[in-house]
């Protein structure tokens, strides 16, 4: 009986690390998700600039109207820290973002160095401009199912590039 009870956990955690490995087609997605992401996430950088900028520029008070934030120790901010933790917290989120950007540049440039400019202007009209693949193969004097394969050959080697292994399994 103890024999079979161990033989059946071990199959059922060996199907579940199976099923918890990200598929090649969930880094597909996630790699599309971020080329998506890319033109919101550079708005957000320019965005976030202008909070920071507006945020140091904004001249302290000592009454203020929003809710009092305490300190771990039960102590009270000032005016002056509460500003410079909301400061932090857009550089925060600046950062993260011009990291991604950053990450999304660094793929785009081996792309065009493995495949050349004209498939990392695939990628840009359809993911950053939203061109319709229809359009850009009328452009480019092509089919469409030739755009379409061309398009997912493109983002499985971006997958690979952002995920290694992962995107093959």
């Amino acid at each position: 009986m103890d024999n079979k009870k161990l033989i059946h956990d071990t199959v059922v955690a060996t199907l579940a690390a199976l099923n918890s490995q990200p598929k090649p087609q969930d880094c597909y997605k996630a790699t599309e998700a971020r080329l998506y992401a890319y033109s919101t996430l550079r708005a957000n950088i320019e965005q976030y600039k202008l909070d920071i900028r507006d945020l140091k520029a904004e001249r302290v008070t000592e009454k203020s109207k929003d809710i009092t934030c305490w300190g771990g120790a039960s102590s009270r901010l000032t005016p002056e820290e509460k500003q410079q933790a909301r400061i932090m917290a857009v550089e925060v989120k600046l950062a993260r973002d011009q990291a991604e950007v950053a990450k999304i540049n660094r793929i785009l440039d081996r792309l065009e160095i493995s495949e050349g400019t004209d498939a990392v202007d695939i990628i840009r009209q359809v993911y950053f401009f939203c061109v319709p693949l229809d359009d850009i193969a009328l452009h480019e004097g092509v089919s469409l199912s030739t755009i379409q394969r061309r398009r997912t050959r493109l983002v499985r080697q971006l997958a690979l590039m952002l995920y290694g292994a992962e995107a093959l399994m």
